[in-house]
């Protein structure tokens, strides 16, 4: 079998290069590692993605309202519990409208807050929360 250690980094699609560089730099906090014409390499905490360019970019999810039916496709973000109520407010300050189902609970992930929002480009993003097993994983 097989036996795969991880990933280098994982790749987002999207229209607008710059628009969506701007957002995950400035909104989300990601570093900006390397850019070229078409890719911008970024890194949240010590995990790397790489948004690229396509100008057939599709929408991953149906179009609507957001919740549960528009964002099943997504890239899970992590952040601190203390800061999860300040994060999705920001977020509103900014005109980002988020969906939040921690209430709902989660069968996955359980102990943890969800908080779901698009990039510009419709890619759905789930803020959720660390617990202590991430952190025993973090050095």
């Amino acid at each position: 079998m097989i036996r795969t250690h991880g990933f280098l980094h994982i790749t987002i699609s999207v229209k607008d290069l710059a628009r969506a560089t701007a957002f995950y730099h400035d909104v989300l906090g990601c570093e900006i590692v390397h850019t070229n014409p078409i890719m911008t390499f970024m890194k949240t905490g010590s995990d790397h993605f790489v948004l690229t360019q396509l100008d057939n970019h599709v929408r991953p999810n149906p179009p609507g309202p957001i919740g549960l039916g528009t964002t099943l496709f997504h890239h899970a973000m992590l952040v601190e519990p203390d800061e999860f109520d300040a994060i999705v407010a920001e977020l509103h300050a900014r005109g980002i409208e988020t969906y939040d189902c921690s209430d709902a609970g989660h069968r996955t992930f359980p102990g943890r807050r969800h908080a779901y929002l698009f990039d510009p480009d419709g890619n759905s993003i789930e803020l959720t929360t660390l617990i202590a097993a991430d952190r025993a994983g973090i050095a």
